[in-house]
């Protein structure tokens, strides 16, 4: 069976907030599907512990995760080593939103 994954970015500080109370607005958000082939690529590629290692959070299977509003650009920064290191159109695709 397949599934996708939700990653959510606030585009600011107020969209955070919102977040956390559960009152945002669509608009506040960027919002990118991993399909099942995209999340295994990006894990295989080691993509979600480096993440995790520089931005002090844990991404994984199981659970939700929230990365800090000033951690973004960390995550930003990991995905673009990444793309310099391996060809990956999960990469690329990641990198867009």
């Amino acid at each position: 069976m397949s599934r996708e994954r939700m990653i959510r970015v606030p585009k600011d500080v107020k969209a955070m907030y919102d977040f956390d109370y559960g009152v945002q607005e669509s608009d506040q958000m960027e919002e990118v599907v991993l399909t099942e082939k995209e999340f295994i690529e990006l894990d295989s590629i080691g993509a979600f512990d480096l993440i995790n290692e520089k931005c002090q959070v844990i991404i994984d299977d199981y659970e939700e995760e929230i990365i800090e509003l000033e951690k973004i650009p960390v995550a930003l920064e990991v995905i673009m080593q990444l793309r310099n290191e391996f060809t990956s159109e999960s990469l690329i695709n990641l990198k867009k939103y």
